[in-house]
């Protein structure tokens, strides 16, 4: 069988005959798991992030550690890439417009509501747990009716789309039945100046058009005014919650401005790879992760559009340290079908329990967690104090039945008739092949030590470098040493 170029890179060596390839990182991606000081970023991350750039890919790198940027800077040196990394920070003058962006796209996606629709709905979620309460899923609704109202009004008036004119035109509806009539508030409200440009636009209109105007304004310019107050309000703030912060500068320069200067198939047919200098731990918690999952959720959609073929183009990846802050709503399918575009994500956590609790809102890991998990096929974990992320990756490797021997003894009778009894017996348990209390004790690199011991599974795999005389079967787990230098 023809090995393919892309597909078959060596990405990670785990011993001298056992290899992760790109085909097997795409599979759902990577999870990297460790306890504080276990190595996990600074050995077998580093070693992923280095063997991408040596292959010469393109990927997106998010950061929430304020040093994550001066690390990726210094792998792209050692491997002579600093050409290809576009540092997208507020200093970089640059600008990537996630609307602008999403609405001129070619093809059959281009200028499509509903993908603006979903993609604030999305981000909207992030940070939240989804409850699915009739209340929630009310307020959920009435954004996206008017997220979709702006749109149809923005988009016939000719005005630019961007997450900024869509906060002026929710921002500056009537509140009350009649103010569409007055010239006073028609010249003061951005809604009402737009309602002038579709005067004049009318008749250049097909009857499409029209219907979804006429519908659009029914909703933003006689129902919206005659909501109860407290609704509105409560509708309104749902957006501007999320929305205000990228109305004032950096974000609104960076990501309002109606230019797109680096693009997400950069990544995949030139190489490029994006670096997210917005650091959590710098620029605060929600904000930060606004700004860089609206990025992710754009290049996700974007990656996903394009099918891989042979020689269409290089594959990219997405690198995402402290992974459970840079989670939203539909990461689950992105982890099922980023196989059919070369793209292969890096997950670096902590344990499961921060995925458990910031996504899902699970106390423990539950179905949706587990669930979430079961689509990542590499995992590598290293030392960890956590028990049930120890008894996670245990369970994952899977149990066997293995011969347990036991020991008795007893002594009897009395004076000089005394005697000893010992008896040697064994069974089989069902138990596991590697035992959780086993990942607390891993080696940790210190400030003598660069080695960081971990374990490696891959789903449907075993590993060469474990068959043995006595076990030709070889096992589906394999013991690695990686290193800080």
């Amino acid at each position: 069988m023809a090995t393919n170029p892309v597909l078959d890179r060596p990405m990670l060596q785990l011993s001298d005959t056992d290899f992760l390839r790109f085909r097997d990182l795409i599979e759902g991606g990577a999870l990297i798991t460790g306890g504080l000081g276990s190595g996990k970023s600074s050995t077998s991350a580093k070693s992923l992030a280095m063997s991408f750039l040596e292959a010469g890919m393109g990927g997106l790198v998010l950061t929430v550690k304020s040093d994550e940027t001066e690390h990726f800077i210094e792998y792209a040196r050692q491997t002579g890439r600093e050409k290809d990394v576009i540092i997208f920070n507020a200093e970089s003058g640059l600008s990537f417009d996630p609307l602008y962006y999403v609405w001129n796209v070619p093809g059959r996606s281009a200028a499509h509501i509903e993908t603006i629709v979903e993609l604030f709905t999305t981000l909207m979620s992030v940070g939240k747990v989804y409850s699915a309460s009739s209340q929630e899923r009310y307020f959920e609704n009435a954004v996206q009716e008017l997220i979709r109202a702006a749109l149809v009004l923005l988009s016939n008036a000719g005005d630019p789309i961007s997450i900024l004119s869509i906060h002026q035109v929710i921002t500056s509806l009537p509140t009350e039945n009649g103010q569409l009539d007055n010239p006073d508030w028609i010249a003061s409200s951005y809604s009402g100046k737009l309602v002038l440009k579709l005067r004049e636009r009318r008749h250049t209109f097909t009857e499409s058009q029209k219907s979804d105007l006429d519908i659009a304004m029914t909703f933003l310019f006689e129902k919206w005014p005659e909501e109860d107050p407290r609704t509105r309000s409560n509708v309104e703030s749902t957006w501007s919650g999320m929305a205000s912060k990228f109305t004032y500068d950096p974000f609104r320069s960076m990501f309002c401005s109606g230019r797109v200067d680096f693009s997400p198939e950069e990544t995949t047919h030139g190489r490029r790879v994006v670096l997210a200098d917005v650091p959590v731990l710098e620029y605060g918690r929600d904000a930060s992760r606004l700004c860089q999952v609206l990025l992710k959720i754009v290049f996700q959609q974007a990656w996903l559009r394009h099918s891989f073929k042979p020689g269409c183009c290089h594959g990219a990846f997405l690198f995402q340290d402290e992974f459970a802050l840079l989670m939203h709503r539909n990461e689950n399918h992105f982890h099922m079908v980023c196989r059919g575009s070369a793209i292969a994500p890096v997950c670096i956590v902590q344990n499961i329990l921060s995925i458990a609790a910031e996504e899902f809102g699970e106390q423990t890991p539950g179905s949706k967690t587990l669930g979430f998990l079961g689509l990542i096929s590499v995992k590598i974990f290293h030392a960890n104090n956590e028990t049930q992320t120890n008894q996670y990756a245990a369970d994952q490797i899977g149990k066997h039945w293995a011969d347990i021997a036991g020991w008795s003894g007893s002594t009897g009778g009395a004076g000089t008739h005394q005697h000893t009894q010992a008896g040697v017996s064994g069974n089989k348990q069902y138990v596991h092949k590697y035992e959780p209390e086993r990942f607390t004790q891993l080696l940790k690199p210190d400030s003598e030590n660069p080695l960081s011991a971990a374990v490696v599974y891959a789903s449907g795999r075993i590993f060469n470098a474990t068959k043995t005389d006595r076990n030709p079967e070889g096992k589906n787990y394999i013991s690695c040493v990686f290193s800080r230098e």
